[in-house]
């Protein structure tokens, strides 16, 4: 018989990585991208209620947009290109860093390289100021593009995705979380090697890319052409790529971040069951700005309901053994 706990005595906090771990107070993390650097969204999301902020993505210099229009909307979610626009690390921690430094939460870094050389130099300009502002993980998106695969995702091919999380692990002892899409290759592959690679969690956040002509059908309906898809739409595939990571050879050596189209309390804890220890909240956190305290609030409930003592319990529950692997291929 199960013993119903009391929600209030549930432990929300969660250890992400063992070498280098990451101590999240919730296990609820703001994906890079739709709330800015931090500062600009201060008003909007109480982080009280975050475990973790991820930044939109920094890159060594200034990147611009691919032009407009760089956003439409799709059955299920959006289609975007911003191209990872931002003013290049120095003017990033210039005018955000004092935000990190205050923030109520844990702050990690997103970095955006085009090549292992480029990811060294980035590191190296954060690590001069990362203990003064308070950054306690980097990202490392292995979504951009890479000048060593032609313009494709780092994510495309695993050598190369490893010799950017080398790179970076040799800058910087600060825990690393490697950004894919459920588009990635081989996940399970993946996410045996970037432990030894030195990485410490793995973050399926990552959007998928997508491709939409506009009404004339002459032209592309971004300005850039392919885009990135956002929504509700993504979350099937990205919870497989959840399960798949933590159903790998070593169980997800790393600790996972999963995200992709959670809307609600109950997306998350499907997240949660398919082997995430933590999840990752995205557009909809601008439809519903209360939702990461939703998320942890429904977390607690669902643990106690299941006589459990911590939200961590609940990661895996619906991946009962390793051996069912092979009814969840079918």
């Amino acid at each position: 018989m199960t013993t119903r706990q009391a929600p209030s005595s549930i432990d929300v906090a969660v250890t992400l990585g063992s070498v280098r771990p990451l101590r999240l107070e919730r296990p609820v993390t703001l994906a890079s991208g739709p709330l800015g650097f931090g500062a600009e969204v201060a008003d909007l999301v109480d982080l009280r209620t975050v475990g973790l902020f991820v930044t939109r993505g920094v890159s060594l210099a200034a990147r611009r947009s691919g032009g407009v229009p760089r956003m439409v909307e799709v059955p299920g979610g959006l289609l975007h290109a911003v191209g990872r626009e931002n003013p290049g690390i120095d003017a990033v921690m210039e005018r955000h860093g004092g935000a990190w430094r205050d923030a109520p939460c844990a702050v990690a870094l997103s970095l955006v390289a085009a090549s292992p050389d480029e990811m060294t130099r980035l590191l190296r300009r954060a690590e001069r100021r990362a203990d003064a502002l308070g950054i306690s993980a980097y990202e490392i998106d292995l979504t951009a593009p890479a000048d060593t695969l032609g313009g494709q995702r780092w994510e495309r091919d695993n050598d190369a995705a490893l010799g950017l999380i080398v790179a970076a692990r040799d800058a910087t002892n600060r825990p690393l979380i490697v950004k894919v899409s459920p588009q990635i290759v081989d996940i399970e592959r993946l996410a045996d090697q970037v432990g030894d690679a030195g990485a410490d969690v793995m973050s399926v956040s990552g959007s998928t890319i997508g491709f939409l002509p506009d009404r004339t059908r002459r032209r592309a309906a971004l300005a850039a052409g392919f885009g990135e898809l956002s929504g509700p739409l993504l979350r099937p595939l990205a919870l497989a790529a959840v399960a798949a990571a933590s159903l790998g050879p070593r169980g997800g050596g790393s600790s996972i971040v999963g995200g992709g189209g959670i809307g609600s309390p109950a997306d998350a804890l499907d997240f949660f069951a398919a082997g995430a220890a933590a999840v990752s909240v995205g557009s909809a956190i601008w439809a519903d700005p209360g939702l990461t305290g939703a998320i942890v609030e429904g977390a607690r409930r669902a643990a106690a309901s299941r006589g459990l003592t911590a939200i961590s319990e609940l990661s895996g529950s619906a991946l009962a053994t390793r051996s069912r692997r092979a009814t969840l291929a079918r």
